[in-house]
């Protein structure tokens, strides 16, 4: 075998290890997020302050899927509340789903922090929240919903009704969510709970099932109101405090998850006894937990990374300004045991007396974060460059030596051929570098194997082509395709090395970019079309598709010109 077959043997087992492996450190990246577990949780914080409540009692309305604008649209019920009293567009974490938006609502905790990153968590969460602290303090907390919520919550809710109706249409979880409204209208009636959950799953479901612009699901969110104006019938709202909200919205298919703004800007109301009227403004998700301890005279849960909505609170000045204290004070003791796991120096903040320092407290405490992380982040690409350079010489090297060939118009043709063809069909559907493009996690599996399928068409499309181009000798034709399969390999491998210096392939102290984070898992799965794992066979057994193709585009190449060689000799 001469230098070119060698060449082309190294090729074939190149790619065909570049394949096998695409996909086992595809998996390994998508458990290094499934599995996440926060360093920040090993010991416990010295607890926060309690304050003087501002209420006595809150009911926590949570409205799973819930879009800004068709609120805004179609609730005239939460409209109204909203005009008497606070309305906030606040920013959830990712990924954006339910348990870690429910998570985050309950404690004050970012997916990061609370190891919550999505809806195959198993319970209780290792955070403090609300709930616990509420139990602690003898306000017997109560809920009414499903199943998710006393998964996570379950040891810290005193009583918690989830009703027992069969979901398996978007019709039956509508009479699911009105069992719930009559669960949490009696609750509201006769528990003693000083913190009531009512949770209301049909806007999700039928998000899900319809998409987040569609008429039902319109009308979905407006039977969702109607069961809110019967909670607010039964509230004395100058005793009590009615705090409303979501966990996430939905494109307009029906996913979330990703970083969209219509997923990830979602409306707060907050009205009654404690709440100033007319306040408008943004925040985040994380602010809930700290605003309903504040209104609660509970302590802030001590993983909290949100703030009190203090323009929103309404009270004494000293009991306002005890609220500023216990604020800091919680805050301070988490930011310097973050910086600690990460072995950063601890920030030295202002103090708080007032309610009016707060503001600039605050900001030095989103600095303070920032710094920690981004240091953390820097140094750890400090420490990938060498092998990040190394990987990028070689990917350097392995171009010269493909586009060494006399073919490398055919070569270079073949990879922008597979480029288009691969993200043609991706952009084609609708589809973004998001989470939100799965509807529902039964979809996963399925999506992610549409994707190599879309990536063998192309191989298939590049074999044909260069095999056709160049097929009047097999040899050469079989060197051109797998030549053009090397330059492929290497544009993704590219992109692949760059995610991995810029977060890694496993993440141990918080999470990475997630938009980011698709497009290195998707690259990943392109790649893995080298070599397709087969059912049912142990490893490393698979179709050397890398190996297989070229030789069959070659022979239809070959076999073609013989053809045309023939009927031109005929005529």
């Amino acid at each position: 075998m001469g230098r070119r077959g060698w060449f082309a043997a190294w090729l074939v087992i190149g790619l065909s290890v570049t394949g096998w492996g695409a996909v086992r450190l595809a998996l390994f990246s998508w458990n290094s997020v499934v599995e996440y577990q926060s360093p920040y949780l090993s010991s416990e914080l010295p607890p926060p302050l309690a304050t003087p409540p501002l209420t006595d009692r809150v009911v926590l309305v949570v409205m799973d899927g819930l879009r800004q604008d068709t609120a805004t649209a179609a609730m005239p019920t939460l409209n109204r509340l909203a005009a008497q009293g606070a309305r906030y567009i606040v920013r959830t974490g990712e990924p954006s789903l339910s348990y870690p938006g429910w998570t985050v609502i309950g404690s004050g905790a970012w997916q990061g922090l609370s190891g919550v990153t999505t809806n195959w968590f198993k319970g209780p969460v290792r955070v403090d929240s609300i709930f616990r602290e509420a139990q602690a303090a003898g306000l017997r907390p109560a809920g009414a919903g499903t199943g998710g919520w006393q998964e996570l919550f379950g040891p810290w809710l005193d009583r918690f009704e989830v009703p027992d109706v069969p979901v398996a249409t978007p019709e039956e979880v509508d009479r699911l969510d009105e069992a719930i409204r009559e669960r949490g209208l009696a609750l509201l009636r006769d528990s003693p709970a000083r913190l009531v959950l009512v949770y209301f799953a049909g806007p999700d479901e039928y998000g899900h099932a319809f998409g987040g612009a569609s008429p039902a699901y319109q009308e979905i969110v407006r039977r969702t109101d109607g069961r809110l104006a019967w909670l607010v019938a039964a509230l004395d709202l100058s005793q009590t405090t009615l705090v409303v909200t979501t966990d996430h919205g939905h494109i307009d298919t029906g996913g979330h998850g990703g970083w969209e703004p219509i997923v990830k800007e979602v409306p707060l109301v907050m009205v009654g006894k404690g709440i100033r009227a007319g306040v408008e403004g943004r925040g985040t998700q994380a602010d809930i937990a700290p605003t309903i301890a504040a209104l609660l005279g509970i302590p802030i849960p001590v993983h909290a990374m949100g703030r009190p909505l203090m323009e929103a609170l309404d009270g004494p000045s000293n009991a306002l300004d005890a609220i500023a204290r216990a604020s800091a004070q919680q805050r301070v003791q988490l930011v310097r045991r973050i910086e600690r796991v990460l072995g950063r120096p601890p920030t030295n903040f202002r103090e708080v007396r007032t309610a009016a320092d707060l503001p600039a407290f605050d900001q030095e405490v989103t600095q303070a974060l920032d710094r920690a992380y981004g240091e953390q982040l820097w140094q750890d690409r400090l420490g990938r460059t060498p092998l990040a350079l190394f990987g990028l010489a070689l990917i350097a090297l392995l171009t010269t030596l493909l586009f060494q060939h006399p073919y490398r118009g055919a070569i270079l043709g073949g990879v922008l051929v597979f480029i288009s063809m691969v993200w043609g069909l991706y952009f084609g559907r609708g589809y973004q570098w998001s989470l939100s493009v799965f509807n529902t996690e039964a979809q996963i599996e399925a999506f992610f194997m549409a994707r190599v399928v879309d990536a063998l068409l192309g191989l298939v499309a590049v074999a044909l082509l260069v095999g056709i181009w160049k097929g009047r000798r097999w040899g050469e034709a079989f060197e051109g395709i797998l030549r053009a399969y090397g330059g492929i390999a290497l544009v993704f491998a590219l992109q692949v090395l760059l995610f991995y210096w810029a977060y890694g392939v496993s993440f141990s102290w918080g999470l990475p970019d997630l938009g980011w984070g698709f497009k290195y898992y998707l690259d990943l799965l392109i790649l893995s079309a080298f070599w397709v794992d087969l059912p049912g066979l142990p490893d490393p057994v698979g179709l050397p598709t890398a190996l297989i193709l070229p030789a069959v585009g070659a022979a239809l190449g070959a076999g073609l010109w013989v053809v045309l060689r023939w009927i031109r000799l005929a005529s």
